[in-house]
């Protein structure tokens, strides 16, 4: 089975917009889901997916996915394609799901080729603030990528990260930051054009002490369902701050050309109390890993 893709954090809000609507519960219902599912009580974890998904006003691509993925292992058809018609509203190219070889024993069924049809024909992606915020990934990359990258080109650089932080800030001063909802994603884990932007941002205010800290701005985010918790997780910690959620912490290997599965730093008591503590500030399901 393909690794199931975790690190879902639940955030307490009494926000009630966004791409998720009651994004706390739904984090929750998440939550609960991967632990059946570290526990191994997989169809109480698939039973938790499919309450959740279907209920909820919204979603992450994320979920879905590792639910269509324990529903094949399960052997439960008819359940994964009432997952995989969730896909329709993340703007998936019909060559993207179709490569996915994890799901290569549907693509026969009368199901799964109606489902590429409407998926084809879906029209609810904002295409152009996509293809936007797409080329700004590409444009972050530009000079990083070159020889010499930022021995040579460093004040260019910082020049481009500027301006593309400051797209994202008129975007959320505006109230118009996307979420899955509105431009899709890029990936089965969700993967926006903006994310490396906010990666290297939030790891260069660990270096530059002038550059302001995005905090809230980051949380805001998650608690309008538009950026997965795991990821502001990480980038605030990125920002060498005083928040220790543990994300980075927890790592895996390649060894002899094999992955490794997911290992955790030993905490002693009083650690493992502080990144507890702060977790109640932000995530909630990664707490059973530790």
């Amino acid at each position: 089975m393909k690794k199931i893709l975790f690190l879902s954090i639940l955030f307490h809000s009494s926000f009630l917009f966004g791409q998720i609507k009651n994004i706390r519960n739904y984090q929750e219902n998440i939550n609960n889901a991967e632990l059946s599912l570290i526990a191994g009580n997989k169809s109480i974890a698939l039973n938790e997916y499919y309450t959740t998904l279907i209920k909820s006003e919204g979603n992450f691509c994320k979920d879905i996915y590792n639910a269509m993925l324990l529903a094949t292992e399960l052997s439960k058809k008819d359940t994964f394609f009432v997952f995989l018609n969730l896909l329709t509203t993340k703007g998936l190219t019909n060559s993207y799901i179709k490569g996915l070889p994890e799901f290569s024993q549907f693509h026969k069924d009368p199901k799964w080729i109606a489902f590429l049809k409407d998926n084809q024909n879906y029209n609810g992606i904002n295409k152009e603030l996509k293809s936007q915020i797409d080329s700004l990934h590409d444009i972050d990359q530009f000079f990083r990528t070159k020889d010499g990258s930022y021995k040579v080109y460093g004040d260019t650089i910082k020049q481009i990260d500027r301006k593309n932080m400051l797209f994202m800030y008129s975007l959320i001063t505006a109230n118009e930051f996307p979420g899955e909802h509105d431009i899709g994603v890029n990936s089965v884990s969700g993967d926006q054009g903006y994310d490396i932007l906010f990666h290297h941002y939030t790891q260069s205010t660990s270096v530059n002490k002038r550059l302001v800290k995005i905090t809230p701005l980051l949380v805001n985010l998650v608690l309008q369902g538009k950026i997965l918790p795991n990821k502001c997780s990480d980038w605030l910690e990125m920002q060498d701050g005083e928040f220790k959620a543990g994300v980075s912490g927890i790592k895996s290997f390649k060894i002899n050309g094999k992955q490794t599965g997911y290992f955790r730093p030993a905490y002693d008591f009083i650690q493992k109390l502080i990144i507890d503590e702060y977790r109640k500030w932000l995530p909630r399901n990664i707490r059973g890993l530790l």
